[in-house]
């Protein structure tokens, strides 16, 4: 779903500059060429061809009453600038994003990990025609294991994200996988494929641990500690 756009300047600017004036001009309810240029440290003259070329590939609407940032800008403010990613390395990505998660959820329950329950795939890697994507969209769903509840209370203290060790275990860094959480998949309403999902009595316990916690803490009882 990541747009995919050449290496090089796109309408007369480099990539970075381009995605940082369209992330501002995607918060403007209208926009002028003045607007762009002010975001892109340009004269008018200067933007013109550039503020030309995003209204004629539909990024700005133009009507006699004025011009405004389409949905597409959005579209903009995140793309990305590179080679498409060859099907073949998308499916190698895939298998090995879910040969992890098994892997990951194999470890014991005092791992320091979250326990990864699905995986889904959405975007255009469904449309099997297609065999060169802008990016790969994927989805996913975890529960807290016991062991790295106290991990995940330090995070949210610092103000870090607890996910980060566990998403480093799971998907490669690179410009080619995006991810999101399913709930934010499910949002978006678009079509998708659950292509991992797992269950366990480990996993079945430490929910209905959680569970009863969560109704002490209702009941203004108090709550029970994790063991480490």
């Amino acid at each position: 779903m990541t747009l995919l756009l050449p290496y090089g300047p796109y309408a007369g600017v480099n990539g970075p500059l381009l995605r940082v004036a369209a992330a501002k001009l995607a918060d403007m309810e209208s926009a002028t060429l003045y607007d762009l240029a002010v975001v892109l440290g340009v004269s008018p003259a200067e933007a013109q061809p550039t503020w030309e070329q995003l209204v004629d590939e539909g990024f700005i609407e133009t009507t006699s009453e004025g011009a405004w940032p389409t949905d597409r800008m959005d579209d903009l403010a995140r793309a990305r600038f590179g080679k498409p990613l060859p099907r073949k390395r998308a499916d190698a990505l895939l298998c090995k994003a879910v040969a992890a998660a098994k892997a990951l959820n194999a470890l014991p329950p005092e791992a320091p990990y979250f326990w990864v329950t699905r995986l889904a795939v959405f975007g255009s890697y469904l449309d099997t025609q297609k065999l060169e994507l802008g990016d790969l969209d994927l989805a996913w769903e975890v529960a807290e294991r016991p062991g790295v509840r106290g991990h995940a209370m330090m995070a949210r203290m610092y103000n870090r994200d607890g996910l980060q060790t566990t998403r480093a275990q799971i998907f490669p860094k690179g410009p080619y996988v995006r991810l999101t959480s399913l709930g934010e998949m499910l949002a978006l309403e678009c079509p998708c494929e659950v292509i991992y999902t797992f269950e366990s009595d480990q996993l079945t316990k430490a929910r209905a641990e959680r569970a009863a916690e969560r109704e002490r803490v209702r009941a203004g009882l108090p709550g029970i500690f994790p063991k480490f």
